[in-house]
């Protein structure tokens, strides 16, 4: 994740499965900054504990994730609202879910009716206590490292290695074996992962859908890679822009798969749960626009300007009362989702030229349904870890020069950014530096000028 050209491809560092030297330093670029601010992090914990309800460190994180695995964790971010909405459907009121949840009991089930057709089903099976659940999560978990893994192992394979390059490139040799060791290591140590798992998050779902997905894309299988976001769509709506994205790419297969699978769990859903509750979950949507969240841990534009304007101390989760309403956060937030739906739909608008899409523009797509919602919790951007190996991928294709450097560059402190919770940012709740709080949110901003920077075609000229 640094200028790794200037390096002889034939160096060779330490043996093992990290036996060539740029994958060697991929390892340490990679491992360092988890590493450093976690030491930092637990030396001054005295000073920033009791800030804010939350694990100081990466290695406090994974290590409180570990713990609950074998303890068989009841941590329920997600599956206490779900259950509660299950409760509600099985009730006289059925027909006022979100009425009575969100509105009324101010419960933050903000998931549309379809996200519950599999808590649903494992409830008929016994499988539905807040223990099962997490370890249900874990599984996905342990399968979406997994398959971090290969999709390393597919970029940077035999293709990345004999794909011809300009006499200036000097493309440096990654082992794809231990760039595969890698990111599996790294998913758990991954902040947003491990967050998700640690609050018993169905976030774990859509980010191991997510990157079925990418392999199915890095494989050619467009139908197949739809059919996995069409499923992240029915727990995650956002990631419907997808579908709009693909129509504009003209990426039939994938559009076709999305539709496959989205389209009948709906109705299902529909039949299930009725057309009342579908409609008043646009209500829930209208008002986390116009609301958001004031809590520090929403990495959006909405979560930033709730923390300078908000009454609200944004270090405290208060689960009785919603965020009130401000006209400067409501205005922001929309002009940041107006931003992040351009930065989606121009591309394909813009540059197509009559190609297809690539993984590298799926990939930008993809944060921008993260970092346009008006909440983005820390564990949203989860998805972004196979996104990483796309970028470095696609910035080593990059002829040796400033255009590599800076991508690079980009992509090193946006790794720094988005893989660790920094705690020292805590500190800067009462300064006008309050926004680096919201540092996933930063570093996703980066990764996808990363992106789309390595998609300008002057930076292919020898």
């Amino acid at each position: 994740m640094t200028s790794m050209g200037v390096l002889n491809p034939n160096d060779r560092g330490p043996v093992g499965v990290f036996h060539d030297r740029p994958t060697l330093i991929l390892a340490v670029l990679a491992l360092l900054p988890i590493v450093s601010i976690s030491i930092l992090g637990r030396y001054y914990s005295s000073l920033l504990e009791g800030i804010a309800p939350v694990d100081l460190t990466n290695f406090r994180a994974t290590s409180n994730m570990l713990r609950g695995v074998f303890r068989m964790s009841d941590a329920g971010d997600s599956w206490l609202p779900m259950r509660e909405a299950l409760n509600v459907l099985r009730s006289d009121q059925a027909d006022h879910l979100y009425e009575i949840l969100f509105f009324t009991k101010t419960i933050r089930f903000q998931y549309p009716p379809t996200s519950l057709l599999p808590l649903q089903s494992l409830a008929a099976i016994g499988f539905s206590t807040r223990g099962a659940l997490s370890t249900i999560n874990f599984s996905f978990y342990c399968l979406n490292a997994i398959a971090v893994a290969v999709v390393a192992w597919q970029l940077f394979g035999q293709a990345y290695q004999t794909a011809p390059s300009e006499p200036s490139s000097s493309r440096p040799h990654l082992d794809a074996a231990g760039v595969a060791a890698l990111a599996f290591i790294l998913a758990f140590m991954f902040y947003p992962l491990v967050r998700a798992q640690v609050l018993g998050q169905i976030q774990v779902w859509i980010d191991t859908l997510f990157t079925f997905a990418v392999i199915c894309w890095l494989r050619g299988s467009r139908f197949c890679s739809g059919v996995f976001i069409g499923l992240a769509c029915t727990i995650k709506p956002q990631m419907a822009l997808l579908l709009v994205w693909g129509l504009l790419w003209q990426e039939t297969l994938f559009c076709a798969g999305i539709v496959t699978c989205a389209v009948p769990l709906g109705a299902i859903s529909l039949a299930y749960y009725g057309l009342h509750n579908h409609l008043a979950y646009l209500d829930v949507l209208a008002f986390l626009s116009r609301h958001g969240e004031s809590f520090f841990a929403n990495n959006s534009v909405n979560g930033i300007l709730n923390g300078y304007f908000s009454s609200n101390d944004p270090h405290v989760w208060d689960a009785t009362s919603l965020t009130s309403y401000n006209p400067i956060v409501y205005a922001g937030t929309l002009l940041a989702a107006l931003v992040a739906i351009l930065l989606l739909v121009l591309p394909p608008l813009l540059w197509r030229r009559g190609t297809k899409a690539n993984i590298e523009m799926f990939g930008a797509a993809s944060i921008c349904t993260v970092v346009g919602s008006p909440v983005a919790w820390e564990h949203h951007y989860g998805i972004l870890l196979p996104i990483f190996f796309i970028a470095l991928r696609a910035a080593l294709a990059i002829p040796t020069g400033s255009a590599r450097t800076l991508i690079l560059a980009t992509i090193l402190l946006s790794w720094i950014l988005v893989a660790d919770f920094i705690p020292f940012t805590l500190l800067l709740a009462q300064t006008p530096f309050r926004f680096a709080e919201a540092h996933c949110f930063l570093g996703a901003l980066l990764l996808l000028f990363a992106l789309l920077r390595t998609q300008q075609p002057e930076n292919f000229r020898a």
